[in-house]
């Protein structure tokens, strides 16, 4: 299973994003009234699931498909990304079954690389 983030050309891609090959960093909101920021607030696993949230977002920036978790290898999997990020495998593995429920909607699964938008 394939992870893409949610609409991520609209939420994530700037300017200077959109003229760079390899990106060094990746904006993020600073908006925290959004009814999918004050859910992740309200999970009794809240830190661990945000934490986990930007680390992807992280990780997803520097893809060959920005917002697709995926490399050369294949998809990304929970245990790929605590390898490259350093934190916790069963914060992403939260992450993961979280972030997909319709009350979040940050993520999406896709079958393959076809389905990506």
């Amino acid at each position: 299973m394939i992870y893409r983030i949610k609409d991520w050309n609209e939420h994530f891609e700037v300017a200077q994003g959109r003229i760079c090959a390899k990106m060094t960093w990746v904006a993020v909101s600073n908006r925290h009234d959004g009814k999918g920021f004050r859910r992740i607030m309200s999970h009794p696993r809240a830190g661990d699931l945000f934490a986990a949230w930007v680390l992807i977002i992280q990780v997803a920036s520097k893809m060959k498909k920005r917002g697709l978790l995926v490399d050369l290898d294949g998809a990304l999997t929970a245990e790929d990304l605590a390898d490259k990020t350093g934190f916790r495998q069963e914060c992403f593995e939260l992450a993961f079954t979280e972030l997909v429920k319709p009350r979040f909607g940050w993520l999406e699964k896709v079958k393959n690389e076809i389905d990506k938008k």
